[in-house]
């Protein structure tokens, strides 16, 4: 496995379970050490002991994405302890039952709110001065295919992820001129417990409609992190990645004529 990350300080937000211990493992296999942000403590413990069994390196802090002040002091502890952050993912996520807006709590749009947009921001300002101070870095923020078409019943997770979007683009100007890269990720339907709802009732639908014909795994997403995170992708700032498989671009009069071509494929 190239190391291209050794001795690399990764914060990784969410980072202890589906995409993101994904990429927890993956950035370690390439010599980054983890740095694992999440509020579930054994889960934090688990995914730092698979990373130490493939011969990587995490830690990880019980936090709270959603809370400034716990985001501060764990990135603090880091700073202090090691004296650089290279990488920050922010990952962290969730989900509320889908609602008709005019139906939904607040308290479920305040969620997520407060986890996807908040938590980003909080992650960034906290990571983002260090950075500029050596030159270096390297942000990737989680977005979402709910940015690229409304998701009925959805509506306050579309707008944090295109909110999220449009934030890594203004951001790539603001850090540019320091040495660091703003990039987004939107994931198509990935093999996760996040997504397992979904999966449930219409997996092979989803599947029917994907160009490679499959769901997506937490390791597809963590190559693509990996890959903006990388001297490969040093030229690259501002982009936004769909790792979808081809979903979005997939239509129905497209099935309808593949049909035609190959009666099978009805």
């Amino acid at each position: 496995m190239n190391k291209e990350l050794s001795n690399q300080i990764a914060i990784i937000t969410g980072g202890n379970t589906g995409i993101g211990r994904a990429i927890s493992e993956e950035l370690a296999q390439r010599g980054a050490k983890v740095m694992i942000l999440a509020r579930n403590e054994e889960k934090n413990k688990e995914t730092v002991r698979l990373v130490k069994e493939k011969s990587g390196y995490a830690e990880s802090y019980r936090v709270n994405v959603s809370d400034k002040e716990s985001v501060d002091n764990a990135i603090d502890e880091i700073y202090k302890k090691y004296g650089q952050i290279d990488i920050l993912v922010c990952n962290a996520g969730n989900s509320t039952p889908l609602n008709y807006i005019t139906k939904m709590p607040m308290k479920d749009i305040e969620s997520i709110i407060n986890t996807h947009v908040y938590g980003s921001i909080y992650c960034i300002k906290a990571c983002g001065e260090r950075m500029k101070e050596r030159k270096y870095g390297r942000i990737v923020i989680m977005s979402s295919l709910g940015a690229c078409h409304g998701v009925t019943g959805n509506a306050h997770y579309c707008l944090a992820k295109e909110g999220l979007v449009a934030m890594a683009q203004s951001l790539a100007k603001e850090f540019g001129r320091y040495g660091i890269t703003v990039n987004s990720i939107q994931p198509g339907s990935i093999n996760t417990s996040m997504s397992g709802q979904l999966l449930q009732v219409a997996k092979e639908k989803i599947i029917s409609e994907t160009p490679v014909a499959r769901i997506g795994e937490p390791e597809d997403i963590a190559y693509a992190v990996s890959f903006y995170c990388s001297p490969r992708a040093a030229f690259i700032t501002g982009d936004t990645m769909r790792v979808d498989g081809g979903y979005i671009i997939e239509s129905g009069m497209d099935r309808l004529i593949l049909s035609m071509i190959d009666p099978e494929l009805k």
